[in-house]
């Protein structure tokens, strides 16, 4: 009994303004709107092989689709989003590369929706010369 008058009951008035206030402020929160926004989003190709280079059309940037509250969403720009593209593993000639909403790194309590192209075709070729010196 001693332990609940002096640490569970002991300010109870402050604890239950603390209470009320959290759930205003929780209220407030989840009561904000979803929305959504696109983003362009530059590619970044890593672990380029020394040997081979990209040839070719390819894009540099891709449309990407964001889901989220709306206060995140208008702090937001495209360089809190990042999409890699991994080459370590790539070899002459021409590959198709697909890119999910899960390959496109964002903020917490954003969601990728929707990436646009979802695919394009990639060509890699030998590399003429000697390879550059930021290999």
């Amino acid at each position: 009994m001693r332990f609940l008058r002096e640490y569970v009951f002991a300010n109870a008035a402050l604890k239950l303004l603390a209470l009320g206030i959290s759930f205003l402020l929780w209220m407030t929160y989840t009561s904000e709107p979803f929305a959504e926004v696109g983003f362009q989003v530059a590619l970044e190709f890593t672990n380029m092989p020394p040997q081979l280079e990209i040839s070719g059309d390819v894009p540099i940037s891709v449309r990407v689709r964001v889901r989220g509250r709306s206060a995140l969403l208008r702090r937001m720009n495209a360089a809190d989003l990042s999409l890699r593209m991994d080459f370590k593993d790539g070899k002459e000639g021409t590959a198709l590369l697909r890119i999910t909403p899960g390959m496109v790194s964002a903020p917490y309590g954003a969601t990728v929706v929707q990436v646009s192209p979802s695919e394009f075709h990639v060509t890699l070729v030998p590399r003429r010369g000697p390879p550059s010196p930021i290999d």
